[in-house]
């Protein structure tokens, strides 16, 4: 299933470390997070020529520039090697492990992450998620689908 839209959260107004970044910051992270080709992993394509097209007054190296911003303040990872950029908490506040379906779809999209850099951050995503929410609906995709994965997260936390 593919994203038709992306999820704008007015919990964000309250963030203070959204608060620090420039409306260009703002724009720039929802141009990534609505983009048609963020996995339900939430990683896309590092493509910043292409998100250089999107307004009037931005280009290559400004994207570059704001993208490396969003890094410094954890909002993205980007790994240049192998051509990929994580918005961090998308799992999280897409709620995709709340849904089995969307949690499968997840699974495969992790599956073709090639970043160690990218995969790690995730993991740690996860984790975090699995110590707040441990009823969440997808941990059961997860234990099938990923068990090496699952058991990592099952020893973390002493379940």
């Amino acid at each position: 299933m593919a994203r038709e839209y992306a999820r704008y959260l007015s919990v964000t107004h309250r963030d203070p470390d959204w608060h620090k970044l420039s409306t260009a910051h703002h724009d720039c992270y929802m141009a990534l997070l609505s983009s048609e080709d963020l996995t339900w992993a939430g990683v896309a394509p590092y493509m910043p020529a292409r998100y250089a097209g999107l307004a009037s007054d931005l280009n290559e190296k400004r994207v570059l520039k704001l993208w490396s911003e969003l890094e410094a303040a954890r909002m993205i990872v980007v790994d240049v090697a192998t051509g990929e950029v994580l918005a961090r908490t998308f799992l999280r506040y897409d709620n995709v492990l709340a849904k089995p379906n969307l949690t499968k779809a997840f699974v495969t999209a992790f599956l073709k992450v090639r970043s160690e850099k990218v995969k790690k951050v995730v993991r740690l995503e996860l984790s975090k998620l699995y110590q707040e929410y441990p009823d969440l609906a997808g941990w059961k995709q997860i234990e099938e689908l990923l068990p090496e994965l699952f058991q990592e997260l099952f020893q973390e936390h002493g379940r």
